[in-house]
Parts: structure tokens; C-alpha cells; sequence
């Protein structure tokens, strides 16, 4: 009897064991499954975000001056502006280029020039041989692609979409040009402006989180090994102080002391808009500043370790396996569904109230697997 028992032992938590791996490596596979369910569960919570301001060209400005709106000078009175106010840090996600008025060229690539470090501008990094102040078309005293003044960061493919479309995620990984220079993403990089620390998206390895300075993002990996974190959204445009840019230049540059100034388009008819949690038509520029607030403000969306979760649906698959070998079917089946029912309303009351992601398709996989194996050991037992 004893030795009944102790193969009986030996085979739930052999299947267990095979169940849940199985589980995990099929969550692996299909990534897509968790991001299902939980895509659809943001912006966990609102506020208010004090320290960003954006400041938008929107629908009016686009009809008026087309689309390249403004002239390069107009960007250069703009910037000297704000940077009167001596904000933390700058982003402009306008793309400068190429020459499109020397003349008048000159005057941002001037400003620039005497900028005082804090400044990051957009550029989509196969195309960098086309930016504005690359050296084969300006070679004057201009040209500063490099210059520690003024940092050029990466805009092409940092925020993913989910499952079901949305907006949910930013790419931390750094992308390379031709040149194989490094650039990271647009709101990372102004962060470190901010912080006046560096970027490490692998600082010990693929299992910990990755950091600015003394900050620490919670982040998890796909099956190709990108790096990503969740965008904890805090609310749309109004939520940022939006200034429109053309009334920048007639306003008191105290409004931007120690803030992080985002320059973007915000209108929806502009080609920069994308599907969100918030809205089927959020701004780029406001997606940038939901994901600087998520860091800034340390409102991260934290995967569980994956040894605390692999316990945990270990520990579900002996259950559900006990129960379908020993009660009956009428009886299991119900049972285990409820179970699952239950842990899925838990593991999304930790996701919305403490930002807990749990993945749930391993439960699923690793409850199935273990179910069928219980069935099969119960009949032939029994025959």
C-alpha cells in the first residue's frame, strides 16, 4: 500500500513538473495569448503629470502651413524659448530632414549649437545619412552629429502593439545605424537627460531589470530576446499641460524650469498617431510622455519572477490533478474550472491594483496537461 502511494506521489508531481514546464514553454511560443489578456486591461490608473509639458502643433497649424509646417527658424526661436526656462530636458519629435532652406537652416543648427546639453531629437536610425546636420550636406561649423550638445535618438519601431492592436509596450533595445552607432529610444534617452545618468537595458543579464541611473525597470523578455517594459498610462494630452507652439515664444520661460518638454505633433489628422488604450487616435508625442511618466514616477507594470511563478503553477497543476483523479467527473471538471476562473480574477486584481503581471497561459496549459494525465491514470487503475 505504501509503495501504492509513493508511486502515486511520484507520478502527480512528475506530471506536475512536465505540465508546467510545458506551460511556460508554450507561453513562450504563443506570447501573444497573455498579451490577449491583458492588453486590454490599461491604464491601470489616472493623474495628473506635473513635470511633463508637451507642447503640440496640432490640426489647425498642419492645414495652415502644410506638411513640413514650420520653418526650421521658427523650431530655433521656439527652443530658445524653453530653454530660457533651463527645463531638465528637451525632446523634439519633429524629423529635421535634410536642407530644406539653407538660410534658414542655419539658424536652428546655430541654436543648437549653444544648447546647453538637455536636447534630444527624433530620428529614424536607417535613415540618419538624411538628417538635417549630417555632414555630407552641411559642413560649416554647423554640422554636430555627435556633438554631446544635442543627442539624436531612435523613433522607428520603440513602441510595440498588442494583440488586439493597441499600444501597450516600449522596445528597449538599442538599434543600430550603418555605422553600427548606437541609439536608443526617443524616451529613454530624454530621460537620461533628466536623470543625467546612463542607460543599461542589460545590466546583469537577461533576468534583471533594466536602468537609468539608480532607477530600476521592471521588464520582460520574448522568445527573439527583445527587452521590453509596459507603458502604465496616466492619462492623454490634457493630462501633460499641453502648450500649443506657436504661443511658446510670446510666453514667460519660468513655465519650463525643471520640467521635460515634449515638442510633437498632437493633432488627428497628423500621420503620428496611433491606436492606444486611451483612444484609437493617440499622438506619438503623448504615447512618449505616458512612458516617461510610467519611469519618472515609478509606476511600472512589474512581471513576477519567474521562479515565484513557476512554484505557483506548479503548486495549481498537483491541485487540479488531485482533484480529477479523485472526485468524479461531475464533479472535477466544474471544480477545475472555477479554479481557473479564480486564479485568473486574482492574478488580474494583482495586475490592476499593484501592477503584478502574471502570466495566465501557462495555468491554463499546465492545468489541461495535468487533467488528462489524472483521467488516464484514474482509468487504467481501474481496469
Amino acid at each position: 500500500m505504501t509503495t501504492t502511494y509513493l508511486r502515486l506521489l511520484l507520478f502527480i508531481l512528475l506530471s506536475s513538473y512536465m505540465a508546467t514546464d510545458t506551460g511556460f514553454y508554450a507561453a513562450l511560443k504563443f506570447p501573444v495569448v497573455d498579451d490577449y489578456f491583458y492588453s486590454r486591461q490599461f491604464p491601470i490608473s489616472g493623474g495628473k503629470a506635473g513635470n511633463i509639458i508637451i507642447v503640440g502643433i496640432d490640426d489647425n497649424k498642419a492645414e495652415r502651413f502644410g506638411k513640413l509646417l514650420y520653418k526650421r527658424s521658427v523650431y530655433a526661436e521656439v527652443l530658445a524659448k524653453i530653454l530660457e526656462g533651463r527645463p531638465k530636458a528637451i525632446g523634439v519629435d519633429i524629423f529635421l530632414e535634410g536642407v530644406r532652406d539653407l538660410k534658414d537652416d542655419l539658424r536652428l543648427i546655430k541654436m543648437l549649437n549653444a544648447a546647453n546639453g538637455n536636447i534630444v531629437l527624433a530620428v529614424l536610425v536607417r535613415e540618419t545619412d538624411k538628417f538635417l546636420l549630417n555632414a555630407d550636406n552641411i559642413t560649416s561649423k554647423g554640422y554636430f552629429n555627435g556633438n554631446e550638445l544635442v543627442t539624436l535618438a531612435n523613433v522607428q519601431g520603440i513602441i510595440r502593439k498588442s494583440s488586439y492592436g493597441g499600444i501597450t509596450k516600449l522596445l528597449l533595445n538599442p538599434q543600430f545605424d550603418e555605422d553600427e552607432k548606437k541609439y536608443y529610444p526617443f524616451p529613454i534617452v530624454i530621460l537620461t537627460k533628466y536623470f543625467n545618468a546612463d542607460f543599461d537595458a542589460f545590466p546583469y543579464g537577461y533576468d534583471d531589470n533594466a536602468t537609468i541611473g539608480d532607477v530600476s525597470i521592471p521588464t520582460f523578455t520574448d522568445k527573439y530576446w527583445d527587452r521590453y517594459m509596459y507603458i502604465n498610462y496616466v492619462g492623454g494630452l490634457e493630462a501633460f499641460n499641453p502648450v500649443p507652439f506657436d504661443k511658446v515664444p510670446q510666453m514667460n520661460p519660468e513655465v519650463f524650469r525643471d520640467k521635460i518638454v515634449l515638442i510633437g505633433t498632437v493633432g488627428d489628422l497628423m500621420s503620428d498617431n496611433h491606436q492606444t488604450p486611451l483612444s484609437k487616435i493617440t499622438p506619438g508625442i503623448v504615447i512618449n510622455a505616458n512612458i516617461i511618466h510610467t519611469i519618472l514616477n515609478k509606476r511600472f507594470i512589474a512581471p513576477l519572477g519567474h521562479e515565484f511563478q513557476w512554484l505557483i503553477v506548479f503548486i495549481a497543476a498537483i491541485a487540479v490533478f488531485v482533484l480529477f483523479y479523485y472526485a468524479k467527473t461531475k464533479i472535477s471538471i466544474p471544480t477545475a474550472l472555477l479554479t481557473l476562473a479564480i486564479v485568473k480574477l486574482t492574478i488580474d486584481l494583482l495586475f490592476s491594483r499593484y501592477g503584478l503581471y502574471v502570466q495566465f497561459f501557462p495555468f491554463i496549459v499546465s492545468m489541461a496537461f495535468v487533467s488528462m494525465c489524472a483521467v488516464i491514470l484514474r482509468k487504467c487503475n481501474h481496469s
